[in-house]
């Protein structure tokens, strides 16, 4: 086997903005493994600026050692969910494609043998409040039962007379709201901004306070009306050492998971079986990965048989991207068979 890599950029259609700044681009390297018997295993590990944990310095010495990535890609040594998430994610994807045999297969399951769909939520960029306006209502139109919305970039007032539009035209009975504040808010504004809230009724608010504020979290979890569900807060813990802390002081209603940047699936799998034991929903979310790890991730997602409606984005946000067994109908993502 010859494993290589190479970095490669997918430009967006238009930028992806959050409330901590707009992204215009998707860097990542591509991590290919060619067998003797002619199989091209890829995968891909893509850090997310602002967010991931990965050391820029330590990830490109790491990729540079080729012979040493597949010396323990081959043998399963390699163990970077401390330290470069990304990297172990992209690993783990190349491992299970060689277990299966199979190119692009990692886990099988109803999903990835194109038998069952995996029903998914609509995400709204941030925009003015007009055209995110817009945007919802057209996920909605399209069949998606369940709508995502980013907050905290706009005044606040107009995001809850965005909420109102939205509930005016679609009961809680017909469309699920969820928003995601990405750390936006703090100890001075996000117990009234969640007392505010309420009357939406929304399904979830996702990180209302930034991540390494526990006191503050559980504080917020404890108050809220509206269901508190933790992502960035758990980008660089450990579930077996952090996760009865989490569950216990911050108790929160979800869990978020991000396999790229949490360390891959089995961590993301200890994590589960904690939630499980202490009741906690959860649901997994793509962080703006190529359909090759979002392929990776919807695969895993299908290993669950979760009701709850999962953050996997289409791959339409790029201008390019590469080759999908994805699709989409209606609200469901679902799978070309690859076997």
């Amino acid at each position: 086997m010859q494993l290589k890599v190479h970095k490669h950029s997918l430009r967006f259609l238009k930028p992806a903005a959050t409330s901590k700044g707009a992204y215009q681009a998707r860097e990542l390297w591509l991590l290919e493994l060619n067998t003797a018997n002619g199989h091209r295993y890829q995968a891909e590990c893509a850090p997310l600026p602002h967010l991931s944990i990965d050391s820029p310095e330590l990830l490109e010495q790491s990729l540079q050692d080729v012979a040493a990535l597949q010396e323990q890609l081959l043998t399963d040594t390699f163990d970077y969910s401390r330290t470069l998430p990304a990297l172990q994610f992209a690993l783990e994807c190349l491992q299970r494609q060689i277990h299966s045999g199979v190119e692009g297969l990692l886990f099988r399951n109803a999903f990835s043998e194109g038998n069952a769909g995996i029903p998914i939520n609509g995400l709204v960029w941030m925009a003015d409040r007009a055209q995110m306006y817009e945007a919802a209502c057209a996920k909605a139109e399209a069949g998606f039962r369940c709508v995502k919305l980013k907050v905290g970039a706009l005044d606040f007032d107009e995001e809850c007379r965005l909420l109102e539009d939205l509930r005016r035209r679609y009961s809680p009975f017909k469309l699920e709201l969820r928003v995601d504040a990405n750390g936006a808010w703090n100890a001075d504004d996000a117990f009234e901004k969640l007392r505010d809230l309420v009357r939406f009724k929304l399904h979830s608010i996702e990180q209302p306070v930034p991540a390494r504020a526990d006191e503050l979290m559980a504080e917020v979890c404890a108050k809220s009306a509206v269901p508190v569900a933790l992502d960035e807060t758990l980008i660089g813990l450990n579930p077996e050492q952090d996760a009865v802390r989490i569950l216990k002081e911050i108790r929160p209603a979800f869990l978020v998971f991000k396999p790229t940047l949490i360390g891959g699936f089995s961590v993301a799998d200890a994590w589960i079986s904690h939630a499980r034991k202490h009741h906690t929903g959860w649901w997994a979310t793509s962080a703006l990965e190529s359909n090759i790890g979002l392929s990776a991730i919807a695969q895993w997602c299908g290993n669950y048989n979760n009701p709850l409606h999962q953050g996997l984005g289409t791959g339409a946000l790029f201008e390019e991207n590469f080759p999908s067994a994805l699709t989409l109908k209606g609200e469901e993502m679902w799978m070309e068979s690859l076997s």
